[in-house]
């Protein structure tokens, strides 16, 4: 550990003396070559390659579409944006705005409007914000919220699975803010979306699906200092989603109501075994981590994992495979900021020069970075291979958040799910991240999305960057399909002629094979769409019957 804490000295000390500065880079010369065999992963500050802008909390996703990780930092006086280019640098831009409710606690982003472009959730101290991006991507607007709500985590995701993204927020002081996606551009507060306990001290909430039945649950770490040992304002709560459009509080009967200060619950298959664990990360008594059995029912075994139980304290608490050696990884604010995942439930904690901070790949070389106020932290790699994973939603959310990947290879399963808003403050990319080792194949992936279709792709590329259309394979089957609706004659030329009565007037998309909305109209009075215009390609038509989003996959000539 004392070899990597040198090994990052002269990087983030720029005013020592000269001959201090001699003397320690011979020692780190030296070094060098042992520093990096000891550990599998360290970074580079290149904060120079950013703009200086200020910043409350990071996210690091991509927000143009160009499949590239951006970096978005935003304040009251706008948004500075460091858009990644294809060459490895980076093109820094600030749009001017008054942001009345900055997010001084927290922020999540997804495309709620479904334009193509992200919009944001803003957990502020007093008030929430969304911002919308503009049609192209190069302006936002503020919707802001008059109730008061002293922000913690937020999260963007679908909670009742209506085909676009809602949000929810933690309250410090009250009971937590969820808010209902009209489709419209328009956020509504609605209590009734998911019912949590009345209850204060709510600090993080994160969507999971914990129990492995295909519907997302939420975990909320609770934190509330002055309690007494007991308090259900501690205590933190598992709301298992019934599948109905209810939520059961359930954390007792799994082993999870932990009643200590907790801050932030981060889950991952740790071990690799098909289901999520957790470690959550307390202020008082102990930190926790948490082995799934299988079912949905967690033992702590935290004293056996070589993780310091207490070192108490920490905020931030995430996780990833910063050494992509096929294990998930914890990056945390504790004394060792990372604890890298040996593969066998236990893990080694290693110093960084820094603790916490948006995680992505700023320089698309499949490593992820972090990236944090002006500084960036660069991933420097190693030997092992990767994967990565764009989603794009048609009859799901448009960016396929609560999806679940599992990729098949000789070291048997690994899985992940594309969530927005983890830790406790800042926003990660969404594109999805497998290190793989020393393996050079991958069997298949298997992609199962929120409305239910799962997609299978055999054999796919390695160390490259895939992006998925949801029913793109041949596997899936859309609910077109499970109501006999057909569209004809395929491949079209000016019309699509809708099979089943009484469409008129329906609302209804058509998607490039980019995820981009290129008509948005009606069914016409002849259970007809007009598709002229379009150039020669493959396309999804997408539209709303009976409150279900369907699509269809279809070829313009």
């Amino acid at each position: 550990m004392y070899l990597i804490t040198l090994f990052f000295l002269p990087l983030v000390s720029q005013k020592k003396k000269k001959s201090t500065m001699k003397t320690k880079t011979i020692l780190l010369l030296t070094l060098l070559i042992s520093a990096i065999s000891f550990s599998q992963v360290y970074f580079i500050n290149h904060s120079s390659d950013i703009a200086n802008y200020p910043v409350y909390s990071s996210a690091g996703l991509d927000i143009n579409g160009d499949h590239l990780d951006d970096y978005v930092r935003i304040t009251e006086n706008g948004i500075g944006i460091d858009y990644q280019q294809a060459n490895g640098t980076f093109n820094s831009v600030f749009i001017n705005m008054t942001i009345q409710n900055p997010p001084t606690w927290s922020i999540a982003a997804g495309d709620l409007d479904e334009n193509g472009y992200t919009d944001f959730v803003l957990g502020n101290g007093a008030r929430v914000s969304f911002l919308f991006a503009s049609n192209d991507g190069t302006s936002y607007t503020e919707q802001t919220h008059p109730e008061y709500i002293f922000s913690q985590r937020s999260n963007m995701v679908d909670i009742d699975n209506d085909g676009d993204l809602d949000a929810f927020v933690c309250h410090d002081v009250d009971e937590s803010h969820p808010y209902r996606n009209d489709s419209n551009q328009n956020m509504v507060l609605d209590q009734t979306l998911i019912q949590t306990l009345d209850l204060a001290g709510n600090y993080a909430s994160l969507w999971v699906d914990y129990d492995n039945d295909g519907d997302t649950d939420m975990y909320l770490t609770k934190c509330r200092q002055g309690s007494t040992p007991g308090d259900p304002e501690r205590t933190n709560a598992m709301y298992r989603n019934n599948g109905d459009g209810t939520w059961s509080e359930v954390a007792a009967s799994i082993n999870m109501a932990d009643n200590a200060q907790s801050w932030s619950t981060v889950f991952a298959d740790f071990d690799n075994d098909g289901d999520f664990d957790a470690f959550t990360v307390n202020h008082d008594e102990q930190n926790r981590f948490y082995e799934n059995d299988g079912t949905g029912v967690y033992t702590d075994i935290i004293a056996t994992t070589g993780i310091n139980q207490n070192d108490l304290g920490a905020w931030e608490n995430q996780g990833a495979d910063f050494d992509n050696d096929g294990f998930v990884d914890i990056f945390s604010e504790m004394s060792s900021e990372i604890y890298l995942n040996n593969g066998d439930m236990t893990f080694t904690g290693y110093n960084l020069p820094f603790d916490e901070g948006a995680i992505a790949d700023y320089n698309n070389d499949g490593f992820l970075d972090v990236a944090h106020n002006g500084n960036l932290w660069i991933n420097q790699g190693n030997s092992n291979n990767w994967v990565k994973m764009i989603l794009q939603g048609v009859q799901s959310n448009a960016d396929g958040i609560g999806a679940r990947i599992i990729i098949y290879g000789d070291w048997g399963i690994q899985m992940r799910e594309v969530r927005s808003g983890e830790g406790f403050s800042h926003m990660n990319t969404l594109t999805a991240h497998f290190g793989i080792g020393q393996s050079t194949t991958i069997d298949k992936i298997r992609i199962e999305w929120p409305s239910g279709i799962v997609d299978e792709y055999d054999n796919p590329q390695i160390n490259t960057q895939h992006v998925y259309l949801e029913g793109d394979s041949q596997l899936a089957t859309s609910e077109f399909d499970k109501l006999g609706l057909s569209i004809y004659p395929i491949p079209a030329t000016d019309v699509l002629n809708f099979s089943l009565p009484n469409l008129k007037n329906t609302k209804v998309q058509v998607i490039d094979m980019n995820g981009k909305t290129i008509i948005s109209s009606q069914i016409s009075n002849q259970n007809t769409l007009d598709v002229s215009d379009l150039q020669t390609g493959t396309y999804f038509v997408t539209m709303n019957i009976e409150g279900k989003k369907l699509n269809k996959k279809f070829i313009k000539k």
